[in-house]
């Protein structure tokens, strides 16, 4: 009776383990070792305004370069960066850099990963020059943006890669985890009390789904220097991962949700 006991509370714990490794395991293969679709989730990040305004810092210092004022060029930017970053030729720029940049992340032999738009030098001088077409002719023919490095996305790099290592598991744990916990539910002394523990571990693991996507994107946020981008870390992070959050708070509510009426089953059959 004890040696069931205790085993089933062991299979429940780790599938409630397996599940939480699996589904992260799982999105992250979903989201970030397919280029294209990462690339397509990332690309909102266009729309976060600290995202436009570290964009924006890139390409006043790409024309300072060039001899632009920096002052009237921030002020020029500072006007007309939204409609850059919502011209659907910009945004098509930023995916094809976003696919190359994913690619390098997942090669063994990249250490250092870049995002770099490149051939954007139309789209920015279109749009500025309706704001101020003096500035907009400091656009050179050849504009490339840097903006990013691994310096700024370091943690992402490392999901992906790591990921990308656990690939073959993806699918394997949460059905692993799923399995488990049932068992843990069949070779209980008492399978109502056994159901509510395993509803509470997919609770759990829900909280701790939704908490791996909070610290993860703090840990992000935390690499840049500036504000700026900090904020682009952030929505980044989001864009990619923001799934995780609804996610979490599902599991969460549905486990606790089950873990109640196994609650109060058990009381009525204790009364």
């Amino acid at each position: 009776m004890v040696l069931r006991q205790i085993g089933s509370i062991l299979l429940i714990v780790l599938g409630g383990v397996a599940l939480v490794g699996g589904i992260l395991a799982h999105y992250a293969d979903q989201n970030l070792l397919d280029p294209e679709r990462f690339a397509e989730r990332a690309v909102d990040v266009l729309d976060d305004e600290g995202a436009q305004a570290e964009i924006g810092d890139v390409i006043v210092n790409e024309l300072e370069k060039e001899g632009a004022d920096r002052a009237d060029t921030r002020r020029a930017f500072k006007a007309s960066i939204g409609s850059i970053t919502s011209d659907e030729r910009f945004r098509d720029a930023l995916v094809a850099a976003l696919v190359t940049a994913n690619e390098q992340a997942l090669g063994d032999d990249v250490e250092d990963v870049n995002v770099r738009i490149l051939d954007v030098a139309d789209v920015v001088r279109e749009n500025l020059a309706e704001e101020d077409p003096k500035v907009a002719k400091d656009v050179p023919p050849d504009l490339n943006l840097p903006v990013a490095n691994t310096s700024s996305t370091g943690t992402l790099v490392d999901v992906a890669r790591r990921a990308d290592d656990l690939s073959s598991l993806s699918l394997l744990l949460p059905i692993l985890g799923g399995l488990l916990m049932i068992g843990g539910i069949v070779v209980a002394n008492d399978r109502r009390t056994a159901l509510f523990g395993a509803a509470m571990g997919v609770a759990l693991a829900g909280v701790a789904v939704f908490a791996g996507y909070i610290g993860g994107r703090e840990i992000a946020a935390r690499q840049p220097d500036d504000d700026a981008a900090q904020d682009a870390a952030r929505a980044i992070w989001d864009a990619v991962f923001g799934g995780l959050e609804t996610l979490g708070l599902v599991m969460s509510g549905a486990g606790a949700l089950v873990a109640l009426i196994a609650g109060l089953l058990f009381r009525r059959r204790s009364g």
